[in-house]
C-alpha cells in the first residue's frame, strides 16, 4: 500500500465522532499481535498541559541513553508527527505497511474505528517494531476511554482538570475527573499536579479502587525570568539541576516543568537512570510547537494553541507579562464551535487593541460572523478575514516593529499560521 492510499482509507473514517469503549481499537492492536504490551509506557492526561509534559520527559529520557516513543495529538506540523521515536517521525513506508495490515478491520462494514484509534494503534506497533524502551503517551480525549488506554504505564500524570469537552466528559470538574483518573493503573504511581480539593476526592478514589498510589509533585520551582530564547527557573529538588534552561517561553510551564521534574523522580524510584544532567540538557533542547512559540521578531509573533478558558486565563496572564502595554498587543483569534467561545473572547479579547478573526479549514471551526458578535461585546471592533493566513499577513503588514501579535483559539489555527509564516 502506497502513503497515499493509506491516507486515504484514514481520511474515510470518523474523524471527529467520539465512541466510547476500548472494543475497537483492541481489535486493531489483536490484529497487529498487541503491540502495547511489549514497552512499558508514561501516559500523561489533563485538561491543559499534557502535551508539553510529554514533551519534557521525552526529551530528557532521550538525552539519559533510551530509545523513546512519543505519541500527541493533535498533529501540528505535519500528519505524521504525532508518532515519533527519538524525536524522528514515523516513516510514510512505516505508516503506510501497517496500515495495510490493518485494512481488513478499517473497511468493516460496523463499528469501523475512528482515525485516531487508527492512528494510536500505528503508533503503538510502531514503537514495537522500533524497540522502544519506553513510550511516552499523551490522552487524547478524557482517559478512561481514550483508545491510548490500554498501554501498560510505568507512571501515569494527572496535569489539572478544567471544564472542557464538557458534551462528552461531563458538566462538571469531578466528572471529568472521573474520566481522566480512569488512566490509573495497579502498581503505577498517579503523579497529579494543583487539583481542588473536590477533584482530588475524586481522583484519590479512583487510585484507591485499582491500587494506584497518588503521588503530587514534590518539586520547588520558582521563575527567574528570560534570557534570550529560553525560560530560566530555579529547581529544589534531589538531585536535579539546581538552575534549568527551558526554550518553552510560556509562564504556564512553571507547572509543567515541576511535573516534569516529578516524574523523573518517580522514574527514578522504579530504576530507570536518568543523571542530572540528562535532565539538564533534555530540558534545554525540548522543542514543542505551538505552546508559547515565538516563531517571529520585530514584531513579535507567537503562536499559541489556547483552546479552552483555562488555557486562555493562563495565555492572558502571559501575554501581558511578556508586553506590558496593550497598546503593543495584536491577537488573531480562530475557535472551534465545541468549545465556551463566550468564555476565551472575555479572557482575551479586553487584553488587546487589535483584533483580527478567522476560521480554520477544519468543519469544526467557528465561523466569522458568529466570533464576531462575541469579540464586538469586549471590543471597538474586530477585523474579519477570510482565512487565517489572510489574517497573518494582513496583521504583520499593520504592525508596528514594536508589536506582540499572538495567534490563538485552536491547535487548527496555529498550524495554519505556523505554514503561512513558513514553519511547516
Amino acid at each position: 500500500m502506497e502513503y497515499a492510499e493509506s491516507r486515504t482509507l484514514l481520511d474515510r473514517l470518523p474523524r471527529f465522532e467520539v465512541k466510547p469503549g476500548l472494543a475497537r481499537i483492541n481489535r486493531l492492536l489483536e490484529r497487529l499481535g498487541h503491540p502495547e504490551r511489549s514497552f512499558p509506557a508514561v501516559h500523561v492526561t489533563g485538561t491543559n498541559g499534557k502535551g508539553s509534559v510529554v514533551a519534557m520527559l521525552s526529551s530528557v529520557l532521550q538525552c539519559a541513553g533510551y530509545r523513546v516513543g512519543r505519541y500527541t495529538s493533535p498533529d501540528l506540523v505535519g500528519f505524521l508527527d504525532r508518532i515519533c521515536i527519538d524525536g524522528q517521525w514515523i516513516s510514510e513506508d512505516a505508516f503506510s505497511s501497517i496500515v495495510e495490515r490493518m485494512a481488513p478491520e478499517l473497511l468493516a462494514e460496523t463499528d469501523r474505528p475512528s482515525q485516531f484509534e487508527a492512528l494510536t494503534a500505528v503508533g503503538l506497533e510502531h514503537y514495537r517494531t522500533g524497540a522502544v524502551d519506553i513510550a511516552v503517551v499523551e490522552v487524547g480525549l478524557g482517559g478512561r476511554y481514550d483508545a491510548t488506554n490500554v498501554i501498560t504505564p510505568v507512571l501515569t500524570i494527572l496535569t489539572n482538570v478544567a471544564l472542557d469537552h464538557t458534551a462528552l466528559l461531563g458538566s462538571t470538574a469531578a466528572e471529568i475527573a472521573w474520566e481522566k483518573a480512569g488512566i490509573a493503573k495497579p502498581g503505577a504511581p498517579m503523579l497529579v499536579g494543583c487539583l481542588t480539593l473536590d477533584v482530588e476526592a475524586v481522583v484519590r478514589r479512583e487510585c484507591t479502587a485499582v491500587g494506584a498510589p497518588l503521588r503530587a509533585a514534590d518539586v520547588a520551582v520558582r521563575s527567574l525570568g528570560r534570557a534570550e530564547r529560553v525560560a530560566v527557573y530555579d529547581v529544589e529538588g534531589v538531585d536535579l539541576p539546581r538552575r534549568v534552561e527551558l526554550p518553552l517561553l510560556g509562564i504556564y510551564q512553571v507547572e509543567n516543568l515541576r511535573l516534569a521534574l516529578a516524574g523523573v523522580l518517580l522514574l527514578r524510584e522504579q530504576g530507570w537512570r536518568i543523571p542530572e544532567g540528562a535532565v539538564r540538557e533534555g530540558l534545554s533542547s525540548v522543542a514543542w510547537p505551538g505552546r508559547w512559540e515565538v516563531v517571529r521578531e520585530t514584531p513579535t509573533v507567537i503562536l499559541d494553541g489556547a483552546h479552552n478558558v483555562a488555557a486562555a486565563t493562563v495565555a492572558a496572564q502571559a501575554i501581558v507579562d511578556w508586553e506590558p502595554r496593550r497598546e503593543r498587543r495584536t491577537l488573531l483569534l480562530g475557535i472551534l464551535k465545541d468549545k465556551d467561545v463566550a468564555g476565551v473572547v472575555r479572557v482575551l479579547a479586553p487584553l488587546f487593541a487589535t483584533i483580527g478573526i478567522a476560521a480554520s479549514a477544519s468543519p469544526r471551526a467557528l465561523g466569522v460572523d458568529e466570533l464576531a458578535g462575541h469579540v464586538n461585546q469586549h471590543a471597538e471592533c474586530c477585523i474579519r478575514y477570510d482565512s487565517v493566513e489572510e489574517g497573518v499577513r494582513d496583521l504583520l503588514r499593520r504592525a508596528d516593529p514594536r508589536d506582540t501579535i499572538l495567534v490563538t483559539g485552536s491547535l487548527t489555527v496555529v498550524a495554519e499560521a505556523r505554514r503561512a509564516l513558513g514553519g511547516g
